[in-house]
């Protein structure tokens, strides 16, 4: 029962459209789903309303909803109920409830759950992201060069969990899942 609680509570938590409804207030009724990318995240509502402060705000929200699900069911209940709940509430920005199961990319969420767990992931994420950026590397190809990389420092953090590292796997996954498509169409545009 405890994990089923942790599972809804996070999902529906994760599950509120930020950037929906940010960008609904601040682009008086832009709809951000066909707007840009269509994605419901951070940098999509940069894009669409041009506003870094938007982007910021949008992205500031997205990273606490999995920081307070992640620190609550832990704290409480554990890494097993904490993991479970960052899943969740990836699962939530990804596939919205709200919004028809449409949503984000889910990076902002898991880096959110992610400082609570093994901050050092985080660090190393935006560390390879941002020298790959300058490096003129690809948007999607330096993000999920990023994913990758961040992987290493939480697998060794929970070699001895191998409940966690599933966890962990499938955190990954959901949001390595959304990527896919975009991926696929900057290379294919690269080529």
């Amino acid at each position: 029962m405890l994990y089923l609680a942790a599972a809804v509570t996070a999902y529906l938590i994760g599950s509120f459209p930020t950037a929906y409804v940010i960008v609904k207030f601040a682009r008086k009724g832009t709809d951000i789903t066909r707007s840009g990318t269509g994605s419901i995240g951070a940098m999509n509502a940069h894009e669409v309303t041009g506003s870094k402060a938007v982007g910021i705000s949008v992205a500031v929200i997205d990273i606490l909803k999995g920081i307070i699900v992640t620190l609550f069911f832990q704290s409480h209940s554990g890494l097993i109920a904490g993991l479970t709940a960052a899943l969740f509430a990836v699962l939530g920005h990804n596939y919205s409830i709200f919004m028809m199961f449409r949503g984000g990319r889910g990076l902002a969420t898991a880096a959110g759950a992610l400082l609570i767990v093994q901050p050092i992931a985080v660090v190393v994420y935006l560390a390879v992201y941002f020298a790959l950026r300058a490096s003129k590397l690809k948007l999607y190809l330096s993000s999920v060069a990023g994913i990758f990389c961040a992987a290493v420092p939480i697998f060794i953090k929970l070699a001895d969990v191998p409940e966690a590292e599933i966890l962990c796997a499938l955190l990954l996954l959901v949001v390595l899942s959304k990527h896919a498509i975009p991926l696929r169409n900057e290379l294919r545009n690269a080529s």
